[in-house]
């Protein structure tokens, strides 16, 4: 019925909508004088070359053009009795406006048109918020093979967080279209590199019209296809190249063909100037740099023979003890953090009549991956198996109703599934039994050496998306824009424990490593514990109203943003006694399952919050302006943590005994503000410097106050508001563009990243630990101090070049160990190593015939630098724990299967080595 009814409202806005204007556009306005510069002309046109995009100057000489694509463009002026005037390379940034100023000279004979070369502002003026603009050409320029690469270089990015928020803060938006999987907050698809037309990436206050964000907002425009045809081929492949064999199994073993790529993209018209395409395919072979050993297969036994052995010759495995070598792998070398990818595009764009245009843009996304797991390095097929099916379809409809108005609608439909498993399926006669873990020495440092993983995962989220706003320049200050978003969810989530046999005899004793799995019932209640099921169907609503304020000193972004949620879950009325299927209060146990229902839940509350936004820039000179940016962000909390444990069910036992989701969780908020000045220092060189603060409340966490299950036994933990944090930091970015063959970037982060709880798990993993934290203001994971990022670009006039990515960073938080009545006072109160990082490509052009070839090189680390991600708690470095040096001195380093610098020496502990790309891109 719901699916039905979100249909009929797609199809019926659709109906009565039957135009709109572009979602991501821009501005471009000037004034038109005349040759002295001090009289205006009124009713010059004004048109954007190749396009239907056009004005007049009104009477004072003013004028705008609005909803205009990201893109380079050619702009013209004309008017009987002056001569034509166009100015090329005039650059049209989403949501900006672009000053182009014409003088027009008096004709009295025909003459040629004159033609003036636009320059880039090296400061956009109208900016009120930290915006990084990157346009196909940068991306293309850099060291880089995602566009997440390119985000990692901007100032108040650091460790993965956006000014010191939590992950899942940042929405991802495609073409206007927010495609974020509101389940953990990844983006859905990816978009490759060579599709992106300009890519925004806003860690200020951002303007009311983007929500569902705490820390940051990504705007990706693609690309259109046009009048001509157009295509590249891109392939590269390679592999590390290292000798940190004491960190990185095999590494010094070259793999030329472990990374592979081959990416082709196409465009043109189907029907000139009405119907054009644009599509891109990609398929990439990741092979990773971490590898095990097949030592062991996943149905090999280890054996103990008892404490009266000594250490060497205790344990025995099957495939010895059976005479035969089935439990043995063949001993090569395996990847175990590899992924491989297909991605497509395809983009189709209709022009029926002047005004109107229709986008339909589809996007696949499909991946396998492995994650490294330490304890199967030489049990590496027991492991799980990962895999991502992702696709995204968005049709916009566009129309320009006036020169001052348009309007746009996207509908949407995304579907991410998420899987995690070792065999598809569960009756798959090669699980083992599950007793081969618990086989595993204790007594010796060891890898594991047999069992696979029994547990079965997959989620999958759909979301379908209406979104219509409507744009208009009131006048010649005044650019109002406003709009609505309705998303419905289609949530589902199955967590399968397999369970075996109770029977099974000892595997010891059998020597039959193999169980017959079977799927829980969860209808029973023996077997319901194992697995967690659930389907729902929460709803969002916003609404938005914004006035971008264009004067001549002055420019004011101003608005306010509702949103609302309904989460569609259920809360316990009685949180003492959670399990409705094994309730403890003697009075429910008297109850029928079906009386139980009738009195065990009611639903969560909805939420509604409003969001004012402002945004000021005071142009100080020709090339600076200060700007300002304030406002308050929402953002409904992950669904992970809304219906984790949706059913409330908790194992027996004492202590903590589990978590439960909350959907009655408030919407998390976080109060930000910003204050910066940029300046251009010359022709070519820029500065930005921004200081800004975040106050953070209401974070999801697990408050100290656990839930006591009825008797008095056992607690249970719940998700509730109780986490928060502050950040302030500097920000420092110099911009050099490309003159003299030459342009280089500098971005410097100087942050403080405090909060009580670094994820939302943090308090009750204390808790469990048997440790009692206060809740104070802590380091958070991210808070590194100083982050410095750098680029530089060389471009001769002989086709060929080279870039460079410089980055640093004075190293990340841990909590050392301790004894237990100090810990809270050393939570996140160690440093780890700072890290550097240099990465560079390498480029020759060659021209052959029509074609033009690009080959370069890309090195990734170039310095193969060992920079160290985690460190052991107990020496604050991942080349030392005390485990190690006490295994050593106690005279007993003899081990099973593997050596102690190998189990002690985890090589996750560490950066990538040095990679090596060599690849080539034919253009045509």
């Amino acid at each position: 019925m719901r699916f039905s009814l979100r249909i009929y409202l797609i199809t019926f806005l659709a109906i009565i909508i039957t135009s709109l204007g572009y979602s991501q556009s821009g501005k471009i306005a000037g004034r038109i004088m005349d040759e002295t510069g001090k009289e205006p002309l009124p009713f010059v046109n004004v048109i954007v070359q190749g396009t239907s995009f056009g004005a007049a100057s009104d009477i004072n000489g003013y004028f705008s053009i609005i909803g205009i694509p990201p893109g380079t463009y050619t702009v013209k002026a004309s008017s009987i009795g002056y001569t034509s005037t166009a100015v090329t390379d005039v650059r049209v940034f989403i949501d900006l406006t672009t000053m182009v100023d014409f003088n027009l000279k008096e004709e009295s004979v025909k003459g040629k048109e004159i033609v003036v070369i636009a320059q880039r502002p090296l400061v956009q003026k109208d900016l009120t918020a930290s915006t990084a603009i990157i346009d196909s050409k940068e991306i293309a320029a850099l060291p880089v093979t995602e566009f997440q690469d390119v985000l990692q270089l901007k100032a108040g990015y650091v460790g993965g967080s956006v000014r010191g928020g939590r992950s899942g803060e940042v929405v991802y938006a495609i073409d206007g279209v927010p495609v974020t999987d509101v389940y953990d907050g990844s983006n859905v698809v990816d978009v490759a590199t060579s599709s992106i037309q300009e890519l925004q990436f806003i860690s200020g206050a951002f303007n009311a019209e983007y929500g569902k964000a705490l820390s940051g907002y990504v705007n990706i425009a693609t690309k259109d296809g046009g009048n001509s045809f157009q295509g590249n081929l891109t392939t590269y492949f390679g592999g590390h190249l290292s000798n940190h064999t004491s960190i990185f199994r095999d590494i010094n073993s070259i793999r030329p063909l472990s990374i592979r790529d081959l990416e082709g993209s196409l465009s043109g018209p189907i029907i000139p100037d009405k119907l054009t395409f644009y599509s891109n395919v990609r398929y990439v072979y990741f092979g990773g740099w971490i590898y095990g050993r097949d030592v062991f297969n996943p149905w090999n036994i280890t054996i103990n023979k008892g404490p009266t052995y000594p250490v060497a010759q205790r344990y025995i495995l099957s495939a010895i003890t059976k005479g035969d070598t089935s439990g043995l792998g063949n001993g090569a070398m395996v990847p175990m953090n590899w992924n491989e990818q297909i991605y497509g595009q395809f983009k189709l764009t209709l022009r029926p009549f002047s005004g109107m245009k229709v986008d339909y843009n589809y996007f696949i996304n499909n991946s396998d991956a492995r994650q490294f797991n330490q304890a199967f390095t030489y049990n590496p097929y027991g492991d799980y198996n990962y895999y991502n099916n992702a696709n995204t379809n968005i049709l916009a409809i566009t129309h320009t109703l006036s020169a001052n108005t348009f309007y746009t609608l996207d509908l949407s439909y995304f579907f991410k599934e998420y899987l995690q498993y070792v065999y598809a399926n569960p009756s798959d006669p090669r699980y083992t039994n599950t007793q081969l873990f618990s086989l595993v020495p204790t007594d010796v440092p060891s890898f594991l050496t047999g069992g696979t993983q029994n547990t079965m995962f997959r989620r999958s989220t759909g979301t379908y998306g209406v979104k219509f706003d409507i744009t208009s320049q009131m006048n010649r200050i005044n650019q109002v824009k406003l709009g609505v978003e309705y998303n419905s969810y289609d949530l589902t989530y199955n967590n399968i424990t397999l369970l075996q046999p109770n029977n099974l005899q000892d595997v010891t004793v059998s020597l039959n490593p193999f169980a017959a799995m079977h799927v829980p019932d969860p209808n029973n209640p023996n077997e319901n514990l194992y697995i967690d099921l659930y389907t729902k169907r929460p709803m969002a609503f916003s609404a938005y109203i914004q006035d971008k304020i264009e004067l001549k000193d002055l420019i004011i972004n101003v608005g306010i943003r509702g949103d609302y949620f309904n989460p569609d879950g259920q809360l316990l009325n009685d949180p003492s006694d959670p399990d409705i299927y094994h309730p403890l209060n003697p009075i429910n146990q008297a109850k029928t399952f079906a009386q139980r229902q009738t009195y065990w839940y009611h639903n969560a509350p909805t939420s509604f919050k409003l969001s004012p936004r402002l945004g000021v820039a005071f142009p100080i000179t020709d090339r600076g302006v200060v700007h300002f940016s304030y406002g308050q962000f929402f953002q409904v909390p992950n669904f992970e943590l809304l219906y984790t444990n949706t059913g409330y069910k908790f194992p027996q036992g004492t202590g903590n005994v589990g978590i439960a989701g909350n959907p009655g969780l408030k919407p998390e908020q976080t109060t930000s503000g910003e204050v910066g000045v940029s300046q251009a220092l010359s022709d070519d060189i820029s500065v930005d410097l921004t200081g800004y603060f975040r106050d953070i409340s209401n974070l999801a966490g697990t408050t100290i106050n656990q839930i006591y299950l009825y008797g008095g036994a056992a607690t249970y933990s719940q998700y509730s508001n109780s986490d928060f944090g502050f950040v302030k930091g500097i920000i420092l970015s110099v911009t050099k563009r490309m003159t003299n063959h030459w342009s280089a970037t500098l971005d410097y982060t100087l942050q403080s990243a405090k909060g009580d709880a670094s994820d939302p798990n943090a308090l009750r993993n204390y808790l469990v630990s048997g440790i009692q934290p206060e809740v104070q203001l802590v380091p958070l994971n991210w808070d590194q101090q100083h982050t410095i990022n750098a680029t530089f670009n060389y471009a001769s006039d002989a086709e060929w070049g080279f870039s460079l990515i410089g980055s640093y960073g004075s190293g990340f938080p841990y909590s050392p160990s301790s004894s237990q009545n100090l810990s809270d006072l050393l939570i996140n109160t160690g440093l780890k190593p700072s890290t550097i990082n240099v990465d560079m490509r390498v480029y020759k052009d060659f021209v052959l015939n029509k074609l033009k070839i690009n080959l370069f090189l890309r090195i990734y680390n170039l310095f193969d630098t060992e920079n160290q991600l985690n460190v052991y708690n107990d020496s604050g470095t991942a080349n030392f724990t005390m485990a190690e040096f006490l295994d050593r001195t106690n005279g007993n380093p003899t081990t099973l299967v593997n050596s102690l610098d190998e189990y002690f020496r985890n090589p996750s502990f560490y950066s990538e080595p040095r990679r090596v790309e060599v690849g080539a891109t034919v253009f045509f």
